[in-house]
């Protein structure tokens, strides 16, 4: 009976730990849905040179997660797509002070689906567009800066009638490629990654604000979470970043 209690002993112990012994570690990301292909890839690249280390990655509007990082939610790491609600969890002391940066940037560009023919944005005008999807300006980045690039342009009020809000910027892209949109505006990067949709054309320059990706590390995070930052910033990563059309910090 004590060898048979000593041996399941045993097993829980390394049942516990990593294939070399050291104990796992499971890291909570939270990532803006417009960064979801790239970090799938990244994470993947991360846990083969980390093989203690579990990625669990978290995605959702910056201004949903935001929120959950306020509200106490167990995340270790985020990567933003707004300044602005990064700026909230400043204010609110919950980043660590020396764990932060402007990480990556990006586009915003007007798309349209395969049975809508447009040459450029004051196209939106025409009898040709009916609906138009854009993120939900007050928790979606991407929905923000698309507001800004309408109000820019002129067209906000013309068009407010023809506007279809989503949760986040990737429901924008659905969307359009299903027919429910037959315009909407996404980050470049989101286009990327549809054979769907049609490209239409890039916001004319200083249209909305730079957009760039803060991440950081939250307070109290677990240890691992520094050397995840790190990676975050390094060489491979950026090779990952870049296939996916993102742009280096501006």
């Amino acid at each position: 009976m004590r060898q048979f209690l000593t041996l399941s002993l045993l097993l829980f112990i390394l049942s516990a730990c990593g294939t070399n012994g050291e104990e796992q570690t499971t890291l909570t990301i939270a990532a803006a849905s417009s960064l979801s292909d790239a970090m799938e890839e990244l994470s993947a690249a991360y846990e083969v040179e980390h093989p203690d280390t579990e990625i669990v990655l978290n995605f959702a509007s910056s201004g949903v997660l935001a929120n959950q990082i306020k509200q106490g939610a167990p995340i270790d790491v985020f990567l933003l797509a707004s300044k602005d609600h990064y700026n909230e969890l400043v204010k609110s002391d919950l980043i660590d002070p020396e764990l932060h940066t402007n990480l990556l940037s990006n586009k915003l560009v007007l798309i349209s689906n395969e049975a809508t023919s447009l040459a450029g944005w004051d196209d939106l005008l025409s009898d040709r567009v009916d609906r138009i999807a854009i993120g939900t300006p007050e928790t979606v980045p991407a929905g923000a800066y698309a507001k800004e690039a309408l109000q820019s342009l002129q067209m906000m009020d013309k068009l407010d009638e023809q506007l279809i809000f989503a949760k986040d910027v990737r429901q924008v892209l659905t969307y359009v490629e299903t027919g429910n949109a037959d315009a909407g505006i996404v980050y470049q990067t989101d286009y990327l990654t549809s054979n769907k949709v049609s490209l239409v054309a890039e916001a004319p320059l200083d249209a909305n604000s730079p957009i760039t990706y803060p991440a950081g590390v939250v307070n109290d995070a677990q240890e691992e979470a520094k050397t995840f930052f790190t990676y975050l910033q390094s060489e491979e990563a950026m090779t990952i970043f870049k296939k996916y059309g993102f742009q280096g910090k501006k």
